[in-house]
């Protein structure tokens, strides 16, 4: 049984009594109480704020004409009813009972009230407890959302983009009820917002997907934030969607966590893309190992053959050289340096498609000025034989194999041996450091190149003279750009005609 309520004063008097009302409740001049007490009660019956007592479980002993009118109850209707029959979430508004039970006071506790016309109306709730007649009794004043004043100039910029993105942007409360669904929730999803709200957001669950909804849901209640989980989601016409989802607890004013906000983001297309370029890749990744197996079989099974050519024609010459005569000799020389000079081009080949061969990273540097003793060493003939000098500077450790930077200095020294002038070859190597790249060139004083061919000799087989001038295969500086390349840097000349060449290449650090 409930106490009594102290007699004919009405609520508003009683909280005239309560300490925890303050002196504002108080007539501010002597006179009768009790006549003051029915001021006060009429006043709290026709003020224009929705007023009402609660008993301490919960049931709602007094409400003012405002709070009435507010959710359009009679008083039979609403009064001596339970206040979770009118909240939307009722585990709410009994943690919200039990903290005023603690003498808790209560502000702007953000709610969701079932009026008597089925709408549903956002409002904000104030409260406190105090005493009466050794009864406690919760004091709640309830404000209209609708009704306050507009929202700022941000909030409509916010509500704008929100409304205006492309990604879903979607609320629920902690049941898993879809509370708003902007357009971009329509456009991924093909639900309309009036088919949403009020839907529970597991409306869009994919097959075995599912059990994510409730996860996701215990997650926000202990106030932990999902960001970018990638999933898939069940649009209306029963397409598959593939999204991102990042979602976030919300809080009322009090920090009461009291829903959840989630932005999906439609990759369903990124995925295409990602899925044909690791297709592509891979596809790409087998012709590279094809024409590397192909290059390679080619190299090694045509060498033999060319090598009889040259071997036979080399005998017959011997054999018959007086028979055939002077034309005779000639034109067996022809075949045999045909059949040298595709040797070569064979080996190149190789070489080329060797370039690509091993892993982006090297295990260990690479010694530049231990390199380049090497690759002179192996040079020592063509360098006696033209008295070339060559001379270099401080050279750095590299990240790159060995094998690949041997084949740099390699052809681009040769190059600079074979394109000379008449004078002896002079060439310098050198390195420098740039940002993150280490900068190596190879200068020499030979005949030089015009600058409208200076992107045309890093082509395969390019040549800018006949190999009766120059000998070569015209795969050297190919060869050079591929392995550069692969690296990560790049490679090109600076040169004039008749006054030199000096060909740089980068190296990432």
């Amino acid at each position: 049984m409930q106490k009594p309520l102290s007699s004919s004063l009405q609520p508003a008097l009683r909280q005239s009594r309560s300490t925890a009302a303050g002196p504002a409740s108080r007539p501010s001049s002597p006179g009768n109480p009790q006549q003051a007490g029915r001021d006060l009660s009429g006043f709290a019956e026709n003020v224009g704020v929705a007023l009402s007592w609660l008993a301490e479980e919960g049931t709602i002993l007094w409400a003012n004409r405002a709070e009435l009118e507010l959710l359009g109850y009679s008083a039979e209707e609403y009064i001596g009813h339970h206040v979770t029959e009118f909240h939307l979430d009722g585990i709410a508004i009994r943690d919200l009972l039990c903290s005023l039970r603690k003498n808790e006071k209560v502000h702007r506790w953000t709610a969701q009230l079932r009026c008597k016309d089925g709408s549903i109306r956002a409002v904000t709730i104030s409260a406190n407890a105090f005493q009466d007649n050794g009864q406690l009794v919760l004091a709640c004043v309830t404000l209209d959302l609708a009704e306050q004043e507009a929202p700022s100039e941000v909030h409509q910029r916010l509500a704008a983009i929100v409304e205006s993105s492309d990604d879903a942007i979607i609320s629920k409360d902690l049941n898993g009820i879809v509370r708003s669904w902007n357009r971009g929730a329509e456009r991924i999803f093909g639900y309309t917002e009036e088919e949403m709200v009020g839907r529970h957001i597991s409306t869009l669950a994919a097959p075995d997907h599912a059990d994510e909804f409730p996860d996701i849901l215990d997650r926000i209640r202990r106030g932990e934030r999902v960001d970018h989980y990638e999933t898939r989601r069940k649009a209306k016409d029963g397409t598959i969607v593939r999204v991102s989802l990042t979602v976030s607890p919300v809080r009322d004013a009090t920090g009461r966590i009291v829903g959840a906000s989630k932005v999906a983001r439609d990759i369903t297309e990124r995925e295409r893309q990602e899925q044909a370029v690791r297709e592509a890749n891979a596809a790409l990744t087998q012709s590279n190992a094809d024409l590397q197996q192909f290059a390679y079989s080619a190299s090694h099974d045509l060498q033999e053959p060319l090598r009889m050519v040259a071997t036979y024609s080399e005998m017959l010459r011997r054999r018959f050289d007086e028979k055939l005569g002077q034309s005779g000799d000639e034109y067996i020389g022809y075949i045999i340096q045909g059949a040298l000079r595709m040797e070569q081009l064979l080996k190149d080949l190789r070489a080329y498609a060797q370039a690509s061969i091993g892993a982006q990273e090297s295990a260990e540097d690479a010694d530049a000025a231990e390199i380049l003793d090497q690759t002179l060493a192996g040079l020592d003939a063509a360098i006696e034989e033209c008295g070339a000098v060559i001379t270099h500077g401080e050279l750095p450790r590299v990240r790159i194999h060995d094998f690949q930077l041997e084949q740099l200095f390699q052809n681009l020294v040769a190059n600079s041996i074979r394109y000379r002038r008449s004078d002896p070859p002079r060439i310098h190597i050198a390195a420098t450091r740039q940002g993150q790249v280490w900068q190596f060139s190879v200068q020499d004083n030979g005949i030089g190149i015009a600058p409208q061919y200076r992107e045309q000799i890093f082509k395969i087989f390019k040549r800018l003279h006949s190999s009766a001038e120059y000998p070569g295969t015209g795969m050297g500086l190919a060869i050079c750009q591929r392995i550069v390349e692969r690296r990560g840097g790049r490679i090109w000349v600076e040169s004039e005609p008749g006054r030199g060449s000096t060909f740089f290449f980068t190296i990432p650090m």
